[in-house]
């Protein structure tokens, strides 16, 4: 396999398995970027590949706590895809998380993960929730970080409460779970 971080963005699950050294490929990193092969597969368009490659890769012990050199988390290259699918990447965002993956990291242009998830406008607030539960059952996670440059999570999901309540309830919940 020339190049294993291309290889899991554009490929499907079938034919990165064909090159695919389980002792090997889930510790690649790019000597210049600082990425490793999970960030080609967060980075898949298709949604089913992306958890499947990725999934296979946590399997073989690829680092989710891997932060590139330019600041930028995997859980900002998964939620930065346009297609989604909530049923397989919730579950892929837990174990993200539970293997290390910084929730409150703030990429400059992105902010903090749990904001781009929220801002995310191809899926309802409904069909995030299985996505939404993986941060928000975190005690770990910063509503107060910057989601934008100018609001926090925090701030984003007060603004829109009545519009919104699904986040807003999942938010109140996670307070009352910290004792906020």
């Amino acid at each position: 396999m020339a190049d294993p971080i291309l290889s899991a963005k554009r490929a499907t699950h079938e034919s990165f398995l064909a090159d695919y050294d389980p002792g090997v490929t889930p510790k690649f990193t790019s000597a210049s970027t600082g990425q490793t092969v999970l960030f080609g597969a967060l980075a898949n368009k298709d949604p089913r590949t992306r958890a499947a490659i990725a999934n296979r890769l946590l399997d073989d012990g690829a680092d989710p706590a891997v932060v590139s050199s330019s600041g930028v988390s995997l859980l900002h290259v998964l939620l930065g895809q346009r297609k989604h699918e909530p049923s397989l990447e919730g579950p892929l965002l837990r174990r993200l998380l539970e293997g290390g993956a910084p929730i409150n990291t703030v990429e400059s242009r992105d902010g903090a993960p749990l904001g781009m998830l929220y801002r995310l406008s191809s899926l309802s607030d409904e069909d995030r929730i299985p996505m939404y539960e993986a941060f928000f059952d975190r005690p770990d996670l910063d509503l107060d970080a910057h989601a934008t440059t100018t609001h926090t999570i925090r701030e984003l999901i007060e603004m829109a409460a009545e519009n919104r309540p699904i986040p807003y309830r999942l938010m109140l919940d996670h307070d009352a779970r910290r004792g906020a």
